[in-house]
Parts: structure tokens; C-alpha cells; sequence
């Protein structure tokens, strides 16, 4: 706060922000700061993901002949890509591909610009769309999203190759006498173990680093270095952090359910509902998850600054 000095409070100046916040304020805040700055949030990041949203359906509908969308998270998206009913041919995975690395690079430039927003509305400061996007942190957001990706392939990957070998064993030509071959039951619950082993890592590892992002666009530290802040901030902050994403998680998913559920009263049976409740979600709520990552940020770095404030717990 400020003070006049031998006066005591100053009333002219705003009170000071209390950035601590428990699992259910993490949401309220980043609900809060959403709201006011939705407009300002579809422009930063949502019309560009309804076009990306719509050129990877231009991508499966002429390459595929399949009505729906990828993904445009690298992960998620190659996962998508060779669950595709039928292996393509190679030129088409080149191109799709291609895509995805092209939609990878955009989405680090759109998820800098909207926490770099978010950090400045939830801070006071004047925040503006040009400059958010003059962060000049893409290149670390990149490394942080590759060393994140990195590791949860190679903590999924072996149960993914051993039911990729179970499936080899199995023949559904006739679906009412499927044929399962005894070794092909091994590979499958030898890989449902450790997936859900792997399932639990992953998910730990996600709270380890949730804030990795905002520590790359607030600070000077590079890449590697904002991975260890992260993990020192979240340090004995693990429960608060899970419960914290659990719930906004939920509320994501809820108001994509309204928007699906209101499309399929209107476009019943219509195989471009998904399409369209694809855009209208990128479009309204891909800044969401963004900003609870600024708000998160805050919060940690409010507790590991301030000793004195009370615990909260979820």
C-alpha cells in the first residue's frame, strides 16, 4: 500500500492486491478477469484459433474424408493423427504435420500475448493487445511446451507401443466372436498399468510446472530456468495447484457442455455440430485456461514472498 509519510494510509492510492488466493478464488479470479476482458481475449487468442480450428478441418475433410477437427496442441494433435481410423499415405502425414508444427509455433505466440495480458489487467497496468503481443518470449514458450512434451511421451510411450502390439492380437472381423489371443490380454493389462502408472506421473509433473509459462513471460529466466522456479513455487503447494486446475478443468468443461447441448437441440443428428461446437469453444474459452495460469502465478509467488499470510487449503 502506499503511505504518506507520518500520515498513515494514503486514500488516494488503490489498496494493494492480495494475490493469495485458495482453490475455489483461483477460479472466481480468473472467471472475474475473463468476464471483463472477453472481447479483448477473442481477439487475442480466439479468432485465431477458430481459424486454425478451421483449416484442420479443411484438412481432414479433403485429405481424410472424415468430418471433425485435430488438435491443435502438439501432443494432442499427433496422438490424433495416428489414431485416425486407417493409416494415411505419407505425403498426407507430411502435410498434416506440417500443420501441426505451424499451429504449434502460433499457439506459443497466442498463449505469450494472453498471459502476458492477463499479468498486466490482474496487476493494474495498462493492458493492451499490441504490446502484449511484443513479449518476445515465443522461443522460451516453445522450449518449455517441447521439454513438457518430451516427457510425457516418454513416460506414455511404452503403453501406448505395448497396445499397439496387444491390438495385433486381436480380430474383430466378426464382431460377435471376437478372437483375443492369450498373449494379447498380457499386452493389454501390462499396458493399462502403465498407463494409469504413468497417468499419475504425468499428472504431477502438470502441477509441477503449471506456472512455467507466466514465469517465462514475466521474468528474464530462460526456459529451463522458469521450469525450476515453477517447481520451486509449487513446492508444498502440490494439492492447492491440482485443486485449483481440477476446478477450472470443470468449469471449462461445463460451459463447453452448455454450448455442445445447445447445439445439439438445434443441429440435431447434424454430423458439423462437433465442428461447430469445436469453433465456438475455441473462439470463447481458449484465453480461459490462460488466464487461470497468470492467476496461479500470482498466487504462488504471493506465498512463497509473503510469511505471514494465512494458509489456505482447498
Amino acid at each position: 500500500m502506499a503511505f504518506e509519510e507520518d500520515l498513515g494510509y494514503d486514500p488516494s492510492q488503490p489498496p494493494a492486491e492480495d494475490y493469495t488466493l485458495s482453490a475455489t478464488g483461483l477460479v472466481s479470479k480468473t472467471l472475474s478477469l475473463w468476464t471483463r476482458k472477453l472481447v479483448q481475449y477473442i481477439i487475442i487468442v480466439g479468432i485465431v484459433s477458430v481459424v486454425l480450428t478451421l483449416v484442420s478441418f479443411v484438412i481432414l475433410a479433403t485429405f481424410f474424408e472424415i468430418i471433425g477437427v485435430l488438435e491443435t496442441d502438439f501432443i494432442s494433435y499427433l496422438f490424433s493423427i495416428f489414431a485416425l481410423p486407417s493409416i494415411p499415405e505419407m505425403p498426407l502425414i507430411v502435410i498434416s504435420l506440417a500443420f501441426g508444427v505451424v499451429a504449434f509455433v502460433i499457439n506459443a505466440i497466442l498463449i505469450g500475448a494472453a498471459i502476458k495480458f492477463a499479468l498486466n489487467d490482474y496487476g493494474g497496468l495498462d493492458a493492451d493487445i499490441g504490446t502484449s503481443f511484443s513479449h518476445g518470449r515465443t522461443s522460451r514458450i516453445i522450449i518449455v511446451q517441447l521439454v513438457t512434451t518430451l516427457i510425457t511421451s516418454a513416460v506414455i510411450a511404452p503403453s501406448l507401443i505395448l497396445l499397439g502390439r496387444a491390438m495385433e492380437g486381436i480380430d474383430i472381423s466378426d464382431p460377435f466372436n471376437p478372437i483375443i489371443t492369450p498373449e494379447a490380454i498380457q499386452l493389454m493389462l501390462m499396458s493399462m498399468v502403465l498407463l494409469l502408472v504413468g497417468g499419475l506421473f504425468v499428472l504431477y509433473i502438470s502441477v509441477r510446472f503449471a506456472p512455467a509459462l507466466a514465469i517465462v513471460v514475466d521474468t528474464d529466466l530462460s526456459a529451463i530456468d522458469s521450469l525450476k522456479k515453477s517447481w520451486e513455487i509449487t513446492s508444498g503447494n502440490v494439492l492447492h495447484v491440482l485443486g485449483g486446475q481440477i476446478l477450472i478443468a470443470l468449469v471449462i468443461g461445463l460451459l463447453a457442455l452448455i454450448v455442445g447441448m445447445g447445439l445439439t437441440v438445434v443441429l440435431f443428428l447434424n454430423p458439423y455440430a462437433i465442428v461447430l461446437e469445436v469453433v465456438i469453444t475455441s473462439l470463447l474459452f481458449s484465453a480461459l485456461n490462460l488466464v487461470f495460469i497468470a492467476v496461479l502465478y500470482r498466487d504462488l509467488m504471493s506465498r512463497t514472498t509473503t510469511s505471514d499470510l494465512p494458509e489456505y487449503v482447498l
